[in-house]
C-alpha cells in the first residue's frame, strides 16, 4: 500500500473514533467528486423541544511532510489542492470543513499499539472557507489554520448543534 493511502486511512480512522466517542454517526463517501471523504449525522434536540438532524461534510487531508505545511506556532499553513479549495469555498445546503491530520515526520511514530491501547499520534486542525473567494492558481493554495481549530468530539458536536440552529458559519 502506498503511504498517501495509508495516510487516507489513518485520517478517516481518526475522524471516525472522535465521532464514535462523540454519538456522532460517520458515513465515508466513495465518489468525492466534491471534495466530500466523509458525512457527520446527529440528531440534535434544540433548547424548544424539537429535534433537528443535523448533518457536516469533511474533506479529510493528512500531512507529515514539512514541505507540504509549516508550523509556525499559534498557525499551520499548508498546501492544498486548488480544485479542493475550491470545492470548499463553494455554497452549499450542507456545510463542509477540511480536516486537517498532522502526524509525525517519522512514519514509526504514526501509530503506537499495546494490548491496553492504540494510539494515533497527531492531531486533527479544521479550516472553514465557505465564505472565501474561489482561487485562480493551477496547482495549489496555501492556507492558514489556527492552532487553536483542533478538532475533538466537543468541537464536533458544537459544529452540528449551530448546524440545527442555523448559526453555521
Amino acid at each position: 500500500m502506498q503511504v498517501t493511502q495509508i495516510k487516507e486511512d489513518i485520517s478517516i480512522s481518526y475522524i471516525s473514533a472522535l465521532c464514535a466517542y462523540a454519538g456522532i454517526a460517520y458515513e465515508t463517501v466513495r465518489h468525492d467528486d466534491d471534495s466530500t471523504d466523509g458525512t457527520l449525522r446527529k440528531r440534535i434536540l434544540l433548547d424548544n423541544g424539537l429535534k433537528c438532524n443535523a448533518e457536516l461534510r469533511i474533506q479529510l487531508k493528512c500531512t507529515s511532510s514539512n514541505s507540504q505545511y509549516t508550523d509556525h506556532g499559534n498557525v499551520l499553513t499548508y498546501k492544498l489542492k486548488v480544485k479542493n479549495y475550491n470545492d470548499l469555498c463553494l455554497p452549499a445546503t450542507t456545510p463542509i470543513i477540511l480536516g486537517l491530520l498532522v502526524l509525525p515526520e517519522n512514519e514509526e511514530e504514526w501509530i503506537s499499539w499495546s494490548t491496553d491501547e492504540l494510539l494515533i499520534k497527531g492531531c486533527m486542525y479544521w479550516a472553514e472557507f465557505s465564505n472565501a473567494l474561489e482561487s485562480a492558481n493551477s496547482n495549489t493554495v496555501t492556507i492558514k489554520i489556527n492552532k487553536s481549530n483542533v478538532l475533538n468530539p466537543e468541537t464536533l458536536n458544537d459544529f452540528l448543534v449551530k448546524i440545527a440552529r442555523e448559526e453555521w458559519p
